[in-house]
Parts: structure tokens; C-alpha cells; sequence
């Protein structure tokens, strides 16, 4: 039965992961996949008010998925493995040090290079791909253009911008659910939190990714096509992911450095790519501010409650 063990195949782990992954896949992506596919054929049409609610509620699940879910998974883990090192208790009392300074280091050294590859990212695609003049109407959104967000997909020539913007958080995605078909392949019970959630968030997101794009001029066919192609973009990230895993695991300070960097990386991105999507709305009537700040705690208080079925063995 679902997940298999290295048991089930004569210890063999690697084709474990294998089988495991290709029903965890199907799992994941057969839902987000049927929708994209859903809205070429039926074509439904959306206020762009609705949209900017669907921002706000993204915003609130990758808000509490950065913070509770990477974040607290890298200190938790971290936590464990020092104590799990022999010399790493011998290390730090020689040098009359606790184990908070080897987690504030390692969990500040993963924060740090996530928020920095988001700005090398940024700018490199803004100094040499040209794009500083990306919004048609710069009165609706007050931030600098090095930091370019969803919005910023506002015209056909533009539209293939959503891969890379959407790869600065969907490249953790799949790396961190690709370690979750290797864990439970190894015996760890099935993160049924991580499989809801994820799927909710990114049914969110195409929608958003499609509509802006109609929106603003691009063919259904191309955006359909885009969205098709960030979803499956999922399956070799998810791979690696699964395969890796145990080796990265064998380097007890990694994954907590992975996390940590994945966790900073999806909170940045929400306050500076996301947020400025729905917060202009304070300045328009009361019932759409209220509905945004809805939606936005909504995001919240449903990721929370998933996230509770997350487990470690």
C-alpha cells in the first residue's frame, strides 16, 4: 500500500522513491493540471477586483508557509541533529559556546542567502533584460521596479516572465515535497497537510498567473501554455528533490540551511511582491478593503489548521 517501503522491493530504496514519486505526482498535479486545462475550455471571465482577492489570500498561506512551515522546520530539525552529534557537545563546550549560536548561525546564513538571490535575481533580470518600464500604469502599484512581482506580467511580450517569477518560490516547492516522497519512503507517515495545502496554493496561483495575463492582452492558448509549463516544471525539481535527499540528509546542518533559506525567500516575497497587490485597496471603499483583509486571514487561519497535520517521525 501507499507509500511503499524499500521493503516492498527487496530493500531496494531507490525504486521506492521511484514508485512512490510517480503516485505522489499524480497526486499532487492532477488537481492543479485539470484546472488549467478546465479554464481553456469553459474560458470563464473574473473581476480584476476578485483577482487582487485571490492575492490576498495567496499572500496569507506562503505568508504562514515560509514562517510555520520552512522556518520552524529548519530550527526544529536543527535543534535535533546538534543534539543527535556526540562532538558537536564536546565542540561547543571547548569553546564555551551553546547550541543557539550554531542555530543562529546556520538558520541566519540560509535566511541570508535567500533574501540575496532575490535581489541578484531581480536586478539581474532588470539591468539586462530591460523591463524597468514593465507596468502601463505605474499610479496602481508604489514600488520600485528592481523588485518585480506578479503585476508586472502586463503585457504579451512580457508574459513568459511568469516562469522565472514563479521558479524564485516553486523551485522550494518542489525540492521540499520532492524530500517529503523520500522521508516517507524511508518509513515517515505522509504529510497529508503539505499535499492540501499545496494544491490549494497553486490552483491559486494559476488563476492569478492566468488572469493577469488575459488581462493584459496575452492569448488564452499562450497563457494555458505557461501555466502548463510552470506546473510540470515541478516534476524534474521534485526528482531531484526525492533523490538527493538522503545524501543532504547525511549533512546535518543542510537541509535546516536549506529550509531557512526557503522560508526567508517565500516571506520576502510576499511582503514586497504580494502585499502591494492588495494593500492600495485601504484607499477604496471600506467593503474592499475588509474583503481583502478577509481573504488575507483566511489565507492564514487555513494554512494553520493544515499545517497541523505535519509530523515528524
Amino acid at each position: 500500500m501507499f507509500p511503499f517501503k524499500s521493503q516492498n522491493f527487496n530493500g531496494n530504496i531507490d525504486l521506492a522513491i521511484l514508485v512512490n514519486l510517480i503516485i505522489y505526482i499524480s497526486i499532487l498535479l492532477v488537481i492543479p493540471i485539470s484546472i488549467v486545462l478546465l479554464i481553456a475550455k469553459i474560458k470563464p471571465t473574473i473581476k480584476k477586483s476578485t483577482n487582487i482577492y485571490l492575492y490576498a489570500l495567496s499572500a496569507g498561506m506562503l505568508l504562514i508557509i515560509g514562517t510555520v512551515g520552512f522556518l520552524r522546520e529548519s530550527y526544529e530539525v536543527l535543534e535535533r541533529n546538534i543534539h543527535e552529534q556526540a562532538y558537536l557537545a564536546d565542540f561547543l563546550e571547548a569553546n564555551e559556546l551553546n547550541e543557539q549560536f550554531l542555530v543562529l548561525l546556520i538558520v541566519g546564513s540560509g535566511s541570508f542567502i535567500g533574501i540575496s538571490s532575490i535581489f541578484v535575481v531581480r536586478y539581474f533580470f532588470v539591468r539586462f533584460f530591460g523591463v524597468s518600464e514593465s507596468h502601463q500604469n505605474h499610479d496602481e502599484h508604489g514600488h520600485h521596479d528592481h523588485i518585480v512581482n506578479f503585476a508586472d506580467i502586463d503585457n504579451p511580450k512580457s508574459a513568459w516572465l511568469a516562469i522565472l517569477l514563479l521558479l524564485s518560490h516553486r523551485t522550494i516547492d518542489g525540492f521540499i515535497l520532492g524530500a517529503t516522497v523520500a522521508k516517507m519512503s524511508s518509513g515517515e507517515p505522509l504529510n497529508i497537510g503539505l499535499i492540501v495545502t499545496f494544491n490549494i496554493h497553486i490552483i491559486i496561483e494559476i488563476l492569478i498567473v492566468y488572469y493577469r495575463q488575459v488581462q493584459y492582452g496575452q492569448t488564452i492558448k499562450k497563457a494555458v501554455i505557461y501555466n502548463l509549463i510552470t506546473t510540470l516544471l515541478l516534476v524534474p525539481i521534485m526528482t531531484i528533490g526525492a533523490f538527493i535527499n538522503r545524501f543532504l540528509n547525511s549533512v546535518w546542518w543542510l537541509l535546516p540551511l536549506i529550509n531557512s533559506s526557503g522560508g526567508s525567500i517565500l516571506t520576502f516575497v510576499v511582503v514586497i511582491e504580494l502585499t502591494p497587490e492588495f494593500i492600495h485597496l485601504r484607499n477604496r471603499t471600506k467593503k474592499e478593503w475588509y474583503l481583502a483583509l478577509i481573504a488575507f486571514a483566511i489565507g492564514i487561519i487555513m494554512t494553520l489548521m493544515l499545517l497541523a497535520f505535519h509530523s515528524h517521525s
